[in-house]
């Protein structure tokens, strides 16, 4: 899987949209792994914004955008990040009559990399969403002594009782799995089922800090974890990750059909 990927390697940019530097990565070793299952036990998607995003007017002129991908958690696959920043970098030089011939076509292109259809906006720079955070308990300052940097599921702990919870953590990162660089983000968890002691629960999102894994892996992974631990009877599951050659990732996992978030986190 990883021998075509072009992270961690020199490449040539394209000087104009290509679609052969598009890499895909099969979604189910991963799954695999975390007995996730197939269909998956969840549903949600993978949105992407891209912050760079330029190309030609039909006239020779620059023209800016935000691109919104949003990828369904149901593809069989999903696209690789620098293979994408690629992809999109070949814009600079290609003319495009409008915005939505841009959208339409990126549109067709990822589709055919994840194996499904995918939904894509570009919009404006100054309708951008707005800074915001979850309404939902933050983990962060929790007295707690933290020694585990290797993800375990053990770490998990649950408390007398059982109800709601909704937290979130601005303190999340991982590594990519191909290069050894740390991903910085932040993870919103709410569920309905048993409690679980919150400061186990940061412990354990703690632990990820080493730990490699692509963005929509570790979510799910996060997902799966949770889940069993609390013996859920719904959860939802949201990272947020900062951004990495002008793209952002933010993986959405749920029990039930939700929305991403409509803001942006302050680091984002």
């Amino acid at each position: 899987m990883t021998g075509d990927l072009p992270l961690g390697r020199p490449v040539s940019f394209p000087t104009t949209r290509d679609t052969g530097v598009l890499r895909p990565i099969d979604r189910a070793p991963a799954r695999a792994r975390i007995g996730f299952g197939d269909p998956p036990p969840c549903v949600g998607e993978d949105v992407w914004n891209a912050y760079e995003l330029t190309w030609l007017g039909p006239e020779g002129r620059p023209r800016i955008g935000v691109l919104t991908l949003r990828v369904p958690c149901a593809s069989p696959r999903m696209v690789e990040s620098k293979s994408l920043k690629l992809y999109f970098g070949g814009f600079a030089q290609t003319r495009f009559e409008s915005r939505d011939e841009v959208a339409a076509i990126v549109a067709e292109d990822l589709a055919a990399v994840v194996g499904c259809p995918v939904a894509v906006d570009v919009t404006p720079p100054h309708n951008l969403p707005a800074i915001g955070d979850w309404d939902a308990f933050c983990l962060d300052e929790l007295p707690v002594s933290l020694t585990r940097y290797e993800v375990s599921a053990t770490l998990l702990a649950t408390m007398p009782g059982a109800g709601s919870d909704s937290v979130c953590t601005h303190l999340f990162r991982s590594v990519c799995p191909i290069t050894g660089q740390p991903d910085h983000g932040a993870i919103a968890i709410a569920w309905r089922g048993r409690r679980l002691d919150r400061a186990a629960l940061l412990a354990y999102l703690v632990s990820y800090r080493t730990s490699p894994g692509f963005h929509e892996d570790t979510v799910e992974r996060i997902f799966v974890d949770v889940r069993d631990a609390a013996a859920a009877t719904s959860i939802v599951v949201e990272g947020r990750f900062l951004r990495r050659g002008g793209i952002d990732i933010n993986p959405l996992r749920s029990t039930s059909p939700r929305q991403p978030s409509s803001f942006r986190l302050p680091r984002q």
